[in-house]
């Protein structure tokens, strides 16, 4: 009886180990503030976009709002037809943001191959 219990308890407290090791305290149950990490999203890339403080007339499929867009800030204004996923456009500002598009799986017919997604906003400034 003893031989079986020394042996039994060497195994018994070994595979108690990782149950113990992963139990969770109060800190780690408080929320965690959200983080800007790299995209893993394979074919995208980030890239520094400027939108005007307004948007204008434009016509896709239908009459629509475009943002007016550019890559680099001494370059000439294009439109945007489609919308930056996390970005809420406020007319009378401009803004200096980090874009990431990402291929779009099966789009439309009448759409682009990529999505925009705002990573954060390196500025906000009133029109002039």
């Amino acid at each position: 009886m003893r031989t079986r219990l020394r042996l039994l308890l060497p195994i018994a407290l070994a595979a108690a180990l990782p149950v113990t090791g992963c139990s969770s305290t109060a800190s780690d149950a408080a929320p965690r503030p959200t983080t800007i990490t790299k995209t893993t999203v394979p074919g995208s890339q980030q890239f520094d976009l400027y939108v005007a403080e307004e948007t204008v007339p434009c016509t896709g499929v239908a009459p629509q709002e475009c943002l007016q867009v550019r890559r680099d800030p001494n370059a000439e204004w294009e439109l945007h037809y489609g919308g930056i996923t996390g970005f809420d456009f406020e007319p009378g500002f401009s803004y200096h943001l980090v874009v990431e598009q990402r291929p779009w799986v099966d789009p439309p017919a009448d759409a682009p191959s990529f999505t925009w997604h705002l990573v954060r906003v390196l500025s906000k400034q009133p029109a002039q």
